[in-house]
């Protein structure tokens, strides 16, 4: 068990949501492009999430989304809710092996 693995994944959902609530809120905004978060696995497991900035192309005035920022607000609770059970029955299952060997 490797509770690092959920940890990288509810930091991924949060950078995940950082990142949606700054395109929400620059959707207006002339010359702005959008940000992405890619992810990678990591050799001993887990995720990181690297944020980039998605190239605008002209005529366009910024390449903000709105459906799929939308889309992005459902999803990244989520995913984090996901992670958090993984940690918590993670803890549990550490807990009753401890009182077994206790």
């Amino acid at each position: 068990m490797k509770i690092g693995i959920p940890i990288s994944g509810i930091n991924n959902s949060l950078l995940r949501q950082d990142a949606t609530a700054q395109n929400i809120a620059n959707i207006n905004t002339n010359n702005y492009a959008q940000l992405r978060v890619t992810n990678f696995s990591r050799e001993n497991g887990g995720v990181t999430g690297v944020v980039e900035r998605t190239p605008i192309k002209p005529p366009e005035k910024n390449n903000v989304n709105l459906v799929t920022q939308m889309v992005n607000l459902v999803n990244n609770p989520n995913q984090e809710q996901t992670n958090v059970n993984t940690l918590r029955t993670e803890t549990t299952m550490i807990g009753n092996l401890i009182d077994i060997k206790a």
